[in-house]
């Protein structure tokens, strides 16, 4: 199946993935055909971060899904260039922070000499979620730790936004499971979601109520199930 990338610059592309391709084989596949080394991309599904080790299943990435990706920049000094920077002097900024539980952005106030670590611990003290899971985006840019609110060119009314990686020890809890059907023929993939203890005749209903009435007939269907 297709899928569509948009870059930070740049127009989108797409490239035929596999069902079972992990993101690390995805990632792969955009640097052999576009060439932007693997370990500088940061893919992005429905403002969550997608794990190297996951795949496309189990990632609900289907047919025309649209991925944002981002490459991390290069770094401005040279290997044997030493730089003395001046301190900026102290000065206030209003950030509008892009929270994925809030569709209002927040405005927060920050000193342009405050590093992004700060600034994520401060998003912290508003949305509950571990600053390690955080990662702050500009400009379509990832923001690094280590890297001053100046240096990443943050100024009055900038967007920052927030996204939340997965958690590494979530449970499947009451989630439901996506499955594809796929007709005797093989020609058509019908995606549904379902209960983990739903049986196939729960499934067969589910297809009865989302096909038309000239559908092919239940007893000809086969379902295979990808948690």
């Amino acid at each position: 199946m297709d899928v569509i990338f948009e870059p930070q610059t740049g127009l989108p592309f797409s490239i035929e993935v596999g069902f079972f391709d992990t993101v690390l084989e995805i990632k792969e596949k955009v640097e052999k055909y576009h060439g932007i080394p693997k370990n500088k991309q940061t893919l992005v599904f429905h403002g969550q971060l997608l794990q190297d080790e996951k795949d496309v299943g189990s990632c609900e990435i289907l047919q025309n899904s649209r991925i944002q990706l981002l490459v991390a920049r290069e770094p401005d000094e040279k290997p044997d260039q030493v730089l003395v920077e001046e301190t900026p002097p102290s000065k206030k900024v209003q950030l509008n922070i892009k929270i994925p539980s809030n569709q209002t952005p927040v405005p927060l106030e920050m000193d342009v000499s405050d590093t992004v670590l700060h600034l994520k611990e401060k998003i912290h003290e508003i949305e509950p979620v571990p600053v390690k899971r955080l990662v702050l985006q500009s400009n379509g840019a990832e923001l690094q730790d280590h890297r001053s609110l100046h240096d990443c060119e943050l100024k009055y009314n900038s967007e920052v936004n927030v996204i939340v990686r997965p958690s590494p020890t979530g449970s499947a809890g009451f989630k439901k499971l996506r499955v594809i059907v796929l007709t005797r023929c093989g020609t058509k993939r019908i995606p549904i979601e379902v209960n983990q203890s739903d049986n196939v005749e729960v499934l067969r209903k589910e297809l009865n109520i989302l096909q038309h009435p000239n559908a092919i007939p239940t007893s000809t269907r086969r379902v295979l199930f990808h948690t």
